[in-house]
């Protein structure tokens, strides 16, 4: 099978709505008077992404986001952000979705 025609526009939807959500996080960073906000958009596996990111930016800190699965969910969907705190060479500080 050849990559299908559509695959493209779906990429470009995808970067579009990655590059909507760091912007509007990054932005509300710069409101709550983070002195220094760094974001990028990377492709594969997230947590690696994460932890070459930080090692090639010399990042101190990692904030994110976590919607705090647990159990057969966690298990199931796995958990970038626990997998990022257990193999992060930095501290990484989770903030939980508000309900």
């Amino acid at each position: 099978m050849g990559v299908d025609v559509r695959s493209a526009g779906i990429l470009d939807a995808v970067e579009q709505s990655a590059q909507s959500a760091v912007d509007t996080v990054a932005e509300q960073a710069t409101e709550a008077s983070v002195s220094a906000v760094n974001t990028a958009i990377e492709h594969g596996s997230p947590y690696r992404g994460i932890q070459s990111y930080v090692v090639e930016h010399d990042i101190g800190l990692v904030v994110m986001g976590t919607h705090g699965r647990s159990g057969i969910e966690r298990y199931l969907l796995g958990s970038v952000a626990e997998k990022t705190v257990r193999t992060s060479p930095v501290p990484v500080m989770t903030v939980r979705q508000q309900e």
